[in-house]
C-alpha cells in the first residue's frame, strides 16, 4: 500500500469539508443577512460532532476504522446532495449537523490509525505533513467555493463538494492495511444493555488513563478552550471580510483564511526539523503556539486595515497549526489499545467548546463590537494557558525534586 496515499486521501476529503463549510456559510448569510443563522450553523456542525464524540473513539476501538472513514464519506455525499434541491437555512442547519456527526467519525478514525500505518517513530512528521494537506485543503476549498459558486453557482459547488466525498471512499475502497487489533467479541455480541454498559466502561478507563496523565490532562484543557475561542474568529473573519469592503466580501473572506493557510504550511515544513526543540520541549511548545495564536487572532480581528491583517493572519497560521499538530502528536503518544478513545474524548473536547463558543459569541456580539467579543473569548484562552503553564511547571519542580531525592534505606 502506498501509505502517503493514505494522507492524500484525508487531504480530498477535507477539502470536500472546507468547500461545504465555505459555501454552506456563505449560502445561509446570504438568504438572512443574519450573524445568528450564521453562527447557528456553525453550531450545528459542531454539535453533531458533539454528538458522535461521546462514541465515536469507543467505535473506533472496537470496529475496522477503514470501514468507518469509508461509510462517513458515503454519508456525507449523500447529506450535501440533499441539500441541492432544498437549500432552505432550516435544512442547511439539519445538514450542517450531520455533516458534524459524520465527520468526527471520520476524523477519530484517521487519527487512530496513523501510528499503526506509519509507525510511532514518524507520528511528528505524518502529523505535520496531515496538517500541511490540510491548511492547502483548506485554501483550496476556500477558493474553490468561492470562484465555482461565482461562476457556476452553489449547485454546482455542492456536486462537486459532494464528489470529493464519493470519490475519498472509492480510493479507500481500493486500498489495504493491517488495521487495528481484534476486537472483544463480547462487546460485538451482546445485547444493548451489555454494550451501553461496555460503552460507560471504556470511558471510565480513558477517565483513569487521563487522571495518571496530568500533563495530558492540561494540555486537554487547553484544547477545550482554545476550541471555545475559535468560535470568535470563524464568526469574526466573515464579519470582518464584510467591514473591509461589503461589496467584495467574499474575496476578502477568502484572503484572509488564505493568508491564515500559507502560514499554516509553512509550520507544517518547519516543524519536522525541530525535533531536537519537541523531543525535550513538546508541551512548552504546545503551550506557547497557543498563546501566539490567539495574540495573532485579537490583533488582526481588532482593525480593518487590511497591511496589518494579511501579516498577521500569517503569523496566526503559523502557531495555529503548531498548536494542533503538537496537540495530535501528544494525543497519539498514547497506547494503541485506548489510542481511539483517547482520540474521541479530544474531538469531543472540541465540540463542546466550539458549541459553547457557538452560544457565547452572538450574545456578546448583540452586547458588544466583534473585536472586542475576539478579546473576550481569545484572552480567556491566553489567561488558562498562562495558567496551566504555570501548574505544569510547578509539577515538573516537583517530580524532578522527588526524583533527586535518594531512598531511604
Amino acid at each position: 500500500m502506498n501509505r502517503k496515499l493514505f494522507l492524500y486521501v484525508k487531504a480530498f476529503s477535507d477539502f470536500g469539508t472546507f468547500m461545504d463549510m465555505i459555501v454552506l456559510n456563505v449560502v445561509i448569510y446570504a438568504a438572512t443577512g443574519s450573524p445568528l443563522w450564521l453562527a447557528a450553523t456553525m453550531a450545528a456542525r459542531t454539535i453533531g460532532g458533539v454528538v458522535s464524540s461521546l462514541f465515536s473513539g469507543v467505535v473506533a476501538d472496537r470496529f475496522d476504522r477503514r470501514k468507518i472513514m469509508i461509510y462517513t464519506d458515503i454519508l456525507r455525499a449523500i447529506v450535501i446532495l440533499a441539500l441541492i434541491p432544498y437549500p432552505s437555512p432550516t435544512l442547511i442547519i439539519i445538514g450542517s449537523f450531520f455533516i458534524g456527526l459524520t465527520s468526527t467519525f471520520f476524523g477519530v478514525s484517521f487519527s487512530a490509525e496513523i501510528p499503526r500505518i506509519f509507525g510511532e517513530d514518524k507520528v511528528l512528521s505524518t502529523n505535520a505533513i496531515i496538517a500541511r494537506l490540510t491548511s492547502i485543503s483548506l485554501v483550496a476549498g476556500f477558493i474553490g467555493a468561492g470562484v465555482i459558486t461565482d461562476f457556476l453557482g452553489y449547485k454546482m459547488t455542492l456536486m462537486i463538494d459532494a464528489s470529493t466525498y464519493l470519490i475519498s471512499a472509492l480510493v479507500l475502497v481500493k486500498m489495504k492495511w493491517e488495521t487495528s487489533g481484534p476486537r472483544t467479541s463480547s462487546a460485538l455480541t451482546s445485547g444493548m444493555k451489555e454494550k451501553a454498559l461496555s460503552v460507560i466502561n471504556d470511558l471510565k478507563e480513558v477517565y483513569k488513563y487521563i487522571r495518571l496523565a496530568p500533563m495530558l490532562l492540561m494540555v486537554n484543557i487547553v484544547f477545550l478552550i482554545g476550541a471555545f475561542a475559535g468560535s470568535s474568529h470563524n464568526l469574526g473573519i466573515p464579519l470582518l471580510a464584510e467591514s473591509i469592503d461589503a461589496d467584495r466580501q467574499g474575496f476578502y473572506y477568502g484572503m484572509i483564511w488564505g493568508s491564515w493557510g500559507i502560514g499554516s504550511v509553512l509550520a507544517t515544513m518547519i516543524l519536522p526539523k525541530l525535533r531536537w526543540l519537541l523531543d525535550q520541549k513538546l508541551y512548552w511548545v504546545c503551550f506557547g503556539s497557543a498563546i501566539l495564536m490567539s495574540t495573532g487572532f485579537i490583533i488582526f480581528l481588532s482593525t480593518t486595515m487590511v497591511w496589518i491583517i494579511f501579516p498577521f493572519a500569517f503569523f496566526t497560521g503559523i502557531f495555529d497549526a503548531c498548536f494542533t499538530t503538537l496537540h495530535a502528536t501528544i494525543l497519539q503518544k498514547t497506547e494503541n489499545h485506548i489510542r481511539g478513545r483517547i482520540f474521541g474524548v479530544g474531538m469531543l473536547l472540541k465540540s463542546l467548546g466550539f458549541a459553547l463558543g457557538f452560544i457565547i459569541a452572538p450574545i456578546l456580539l448583540e452586547l458588544m463590537t466583534m473585536p472586542n467579543m475576539v478579546w473576550i473569548l481569545h484572552g480567556t484562552l491566553i489567561l488558562t494557558t498562562a495558567i496551566i503553564t504555570f501548574i505544569a511547571l510547578n509539577y515538573h519542580s516537583k517530580k524532578r525534586l522527588l526524583q533527586a531525592i535518594p531512598e531511604k534505606i
